[in-house]
């Protein structure tokens, strides 16, 4: 209980100050108004409404970094141990302090950051399987979703999760800009015990196992492979995976620690170091594993000079400083760096740092509490110079309310950390309610791991409480994993699948928000209705819409030591940012004629400017 009070007492002094916007309109009781409607407040930034060019450093390399489901409470604020990135890097160079992630759970925002895309369903459950997508890129300019890819049928059912080749990305723009460019994954096409890999191509498609079946978890990470496809950009593209000659090959895709091609090769030369890096830790190095499943920096000390490299399996902010802290300094000693070089650190969503048990329900205290819940697992993005708490939806994660404003549809947000009203419409799939009652359904679990294999278990059971033999108290269900049965697919065509495929399900029971392992074999489990009561951290009228407020560190020659600034910005604008820093409007106009795919190129939107870049 101290410890929890000392959060909220934690939340009154900090969260209040970042997200006065979204505390306004709640705490004053403006309930009615839709969360579309959400009007804009203005701030101090600056009113203009593109980045000029005289703005903008001369930067020859960025390294960006991406971890994982941190909020900028965790992070950057002191309140985990996580010194190096809270305090060190921030030292160095300009915090964001009200930088956005798009959605929830991680791959949506992945695919945002180097597309301007909106969320597909399957991208918001993490792509329980690798299946093209089926639709089509709306070209009507007049819609407000010009530039979307829209996936075709039902929004809310499983389309598939691979973009046709008429999607672009930064990767192919920086191809067609001439400018070098590298992916790197750690721990990329590493097998498992058993062989298999998550990944069997240089683009990171998830792999097979030698039965040329699809890896059991590919979310997923074991002792020896923690790489999860999830979290690298490359495979979900086919203007990249159509092209893996040039665009797959070692100069543009690499495990990170590889003696030959790694990042640390790579930086011995400039003239070997990319101008742009994308650097996917692994599942531990990120943060996103509580408890690592092979070393946190598996294959990272290749430097023959490091004396007896540390072994590390506890994972969260504390691997992620570690990793940080290994790689980091190396990119600040090469030429490339000192070279007007800049290194970015960000995480791709919030995991607010108060819901200490994975939702909001049991976490509520009082009006200020409910409303930062809100506030800081939201949207945030700067328009015509004003702070605004929206984003776009999309059309494939659409925010639909009904007379009344309830929210029937949860938008890119995905009603992350809040307990639904069962009372109200639920996700539709396929055109029934997403609203179940309690079942029972025929598992099997031999109690050695976390998931839980269930043909009956859905996309929606996700949350829904879990009981039965050997099932720990206060269990629910976490991610969820339907795959095709690959006997029922042609083996000449293994993306495609047709609707009557044999589907082998499975779940990973969660216990207060984390992986927990059934005490012994499991059988059979029943999963709970939906309650009928209210969350008092959630009303239908306000559902979270974004991906939280996650900050983001950007360290070079052209940022003041120590400064912060506290612009909203986010994926979109990041993306716009990068376009805009690389020149490539004249090889790629993109939507708007000045290089920007998506809804980067949404009218209005700031990049990055002298607010960030304050050294110059």
């Amino acid at each position: 209980m101290t410890t929890i009070m000392n959060s909220f007492r934690y939340l009154l002094t900090r969260r209040l100050r970042a997200t006065r916007v979204a505390l306004s309109v709640i705490l004053l009781g403006s309930l009615a108004v839709g969360i579309t409607a959400v009007a804009p407040v203005a701030t101090a930034a600056t009113k203009k409404t593109t980045t000029a060019t005289s703005e903008l450093p001369k930067v020859k390399h960025i390294w960006y970094i991406i971890l994982e489901n941190k909020s900028y409470d965790a992070t950057f604020t002191g309140l985990n141990n996580n010194t190096y990135l809270w305090k060190t890097l921030p030292s160095q160079g300009t915090l964001l302090t009200n930088y956005y992630g798009t959605g929830h759970f991680s791959q949506d925002n992945y695919t945002a950051l180097v597309s301007g895309q909106a969320p597909l369903y399957d991208h918001q459950i993490d792509s329980p399987t690798y299946k093209d997508a089926a639709g089509a890129v709306i070209t009507d300019k007049s819609d407000p979703n010009n530039g979307q890819f829209k996936a075709a049928g039902n929004p809310y059912t499983l389309q598939g999760s691979v973009y046709p080749s008429t999607v672009s990305t930064i990767f192919n723009q920086l191809s067609s800009a001439n400018v070098s460019w590298k992916a790197y994954g750690q721990d990329l096409g590493y097998a498992d015990a058993s062989g298999a890999a998550h990944s069997v191509t240089s683009c990171g498609a998830p792999g097979t196992d030698p039965t040329n079946s699809p890896v059991a978890n590919p979310g997923g990470a074991n002792a020896t492979d923690q790489y999860v496809a999830k979290h690298f950009p490359l495979p979900w593209f086919h203007s990249i995976i159509d092209n893996a000659s040039t665009m797959c090959d070692p100069k543009h895709s690499a495990s990170l620690f590889d003696a030959q091609n790694g990042l640390y090769a790579d930086l011995q030369s400039e003239a070997t170091t990319p101008a742009f890096s994308w650097i996917s830790p692994n599942n531990c190095s990120d943060a996103h594993d509580a408890v690592c499943y092979g070393n946190n920096l598996s294959g990272g000390w290749v430097d023959p000079n490091t004396p007896k490299p540390p072994v590390n399996y506890t994972g969260g902010l504390y691997a992620a400083d570690l990793f940080l802290e290994h790689v980091i300094p190396e990119i600040q000693a090469s030429a490339a760096f000192k070279d007007n070089g800049m290194i970015i650190v960000s995480f791709d969503e919030g995991f607010p740092a108060y819901t200490f048990t994975g939702n909001s329900f049991q976490n509520a205290s009082t009006p200020v509490t409910v409303a930062a819940s809100l506030a800081a697992d939201s949207a945030g993005q700067n328009i015509n110079g004003v702070n605004v708490a929206t984003e776009p939806t999309g059309p494939n994660a659409i925010v639909k309310t009904d007379a009344a404003g309830n929210q029937l549809y949860p938008g890119p947000g995905f009603n992350a950390f809040v307990d639904r009203d069962s009372t109200l419409p639920g996700i539709v799939m396929g055109g029934a309610s997403a609203i179940p009652a309690a079942r029972t359904d025929n598992v099997s679990s031999d109690g050695s791991s976390s998931y839980i294999s269930d043909n009956a278990v859905q996309a929606y059971d996700v949350g829904r409480t879990v009981s039965g033999d050997n099932i720990p108290l206060g269990a629910t269900v976490g991610a969820v994993y339907d795959l095709p049965s690959w006997a029922s697919l042609s083996k000449a065509v293994p993306s495609k699948c047709p609707g009557n495929c044999v589907v082998t399900g499975s779940f990973q029971l969660y216990v207060d928000g984390k992986p927990a392992a059934p005490t012994g074999p499991v059988t059979s489990v029943v999963l709970g209705a939906r309650t009928a009561a209210t969350d008092p951290m959630f009303d239908a009228a306000h559902a979270t819409l974004g991906g939280g407020n996650v900050g983001m560190v950007l360290i070079s020659k052209f940022n003041k030591p120590g400064t912060t600034d506290g612009t909203f910005y986010n994926h979109y604008s990041f993306l716009r940012s990068l376009e805009d820093l690389f020149s490539v409007a004249k090889a790629s106009p993109g939507l708007d004629g000045k290089g920007h795919l998506g809804f980067a190129a949404q009218t209005g939107l700031k990049a990055f400017g002298k607010d960030v870049f304050n050294n110059q």
